[in-house]
């Protein structure tokens, strides 16, 4: 039977409220991803920076030198521990849901690598086999390149790309995230009107998964977006 987990890889939240400037009214759009183990097949387990009083075997201090070292040992203690498959996200992207990592599992039994992009052309969700873990290691994180990044390493028809969802790294990514129409979008709107911060020069939104595509297979290019 195949074994398969859920990396939540996240600092504490005023740990992550602190790095991307954002005041503590904010932490509700960057919530720890509390998902039912039932509800995707799944362990959850959480790798965290801070250290932990309890003894709950499915959450783990973060190891190593770097967010590269500690995202390839967090990946390595749960192919240790026996999982086949990992669907790995972190706590930045608000519209994650159950169904996204259900479908990240599914679309994987064809595919060497499942990929959530974000708005930036970084990824939201990176779902692999644990076999197949080298395809992670040498990547340049944090760039906004991460899709482009795994597409190529990964094959371009042996890649699922999930939808594009916005993550939250700063205030202009709440911003752009208030235009939209959905629960989460609204949420964003009042927390910035607020704070007197909904209003700020526009927004270029780029979908850096499609932009790839488009670039490596002749389509169309993207539309962007204020």
């Amino acid at each position: 039977m195949t074994r398969r987990a859920l990396l939540v890889f996240a600092d504490p939240g005023y740990v992550d409220l602190a790095r991307r400037g954002l005041p503590v009214a904010a932490l509700p759009l960057l919530p720890l991803p509390a998902f039912k183990a039932e509800e995707m097949t799944a362990d959850v387990h959480v790798f965290t920076s801070a250290p932990q009083t309890g003894e709950n075997p499915r959450v783990h201090l973060q190891t190593g030198q770097g967010f590269a070292a500690r995202f390839e040992n967090a990946i390595e203690t749960l192919t240790a521990l026996g999982y086949d498959e990992i669907a790995a996200v972190g706590r930045d992207c608000p519209e994650l849901s159950a169904n996204d990592i259900a479908l990240a599992f599914e679309r994987l039994q064809e595919n060497r690598l499942v990929l959530g992009p974000d708005h930036r052309g970084g990824c939201y969700l990176i779902a692999f086999r644990t076999a197949e873990r080298a395809l992670l290691r040498g990547v340049r994180w944090k760039r906004n390149t991460d899709c482009a990044q795994l597409c190529a390493r990964g094959g371009l028809t042996q890649v699922a790309l999930l939808p594009v969802k916005h993550d939250i790294d700063s205030l202009a990514d709440l911003r752009l995230l208030a235009k939209e129409s959905h629960v989460v979008g609204r949420l964003a709107h009042f927390l910035l009107s607020a704070l007197g911060q909904l209003h700020s020069a526009p927004i270029q939104f780029i979908d850096a998964a499609k932009e790839f595509v488009r670039l490596h297979g002749q389509m169309p290019p993207p539309a962007f977006a204020g």
